[in-house]
């Protein structure tokens, strides 16, 4: 085999391979997705399952009647290379969408969401 069907070989193959599609995607969160958790969390984290940008991430609340809250900006957590933490404004009752905006190591832009529940 000549070497531009090699090349052309281990560029088919690096293109395809699992590792060009992967993205940062949220593993876990506090409070956890369907969560009920009693009082206003004073901040919301996310773990993700490769390192993110902190400065390149948002993190929006929504609450069931269509109110929004911004969290502050988010930091990374000093615990896990992979999670950010951000202060969150005091949350009445009610069940909230927790809307996030990350960008992993790649580069690519991700974004989830998923709601919790502030009980009294």
């Amino acid at each position: 085999m000549t070497t531009r069907p090699r090349l052309a070989l281990a560029f088919l193959a690096a293109a395809f391979s699992p590792l060009a599609f992967a993205h940062a995607s949220l593993v876990d969160s506090f409070p956890a997705k369907g969560q009920t958790i009693t009082g206003s969390p004073a901040e919301i984290h996310l773990t993700f399952n490769e390192h993110v940008e902190p400065r390149y991430c948002r993190i929006k609340l929504v609450s069931d009647d269509g109110k929004y809250f911004d969290a502050d900006r988010p930091a990374a957590d000093k615990s896990n290379p992979n999670a950010i933490v951000a202060a969150i404004p005091v949350l009445k009752p009610g069940t909230y969408s927790a809307r996030w905006t990350a960008v992993g190591s790649d580069g690519h832009k991700t974004r989830g969401d998923f709601k919790f529940t502030v009980a009294k």
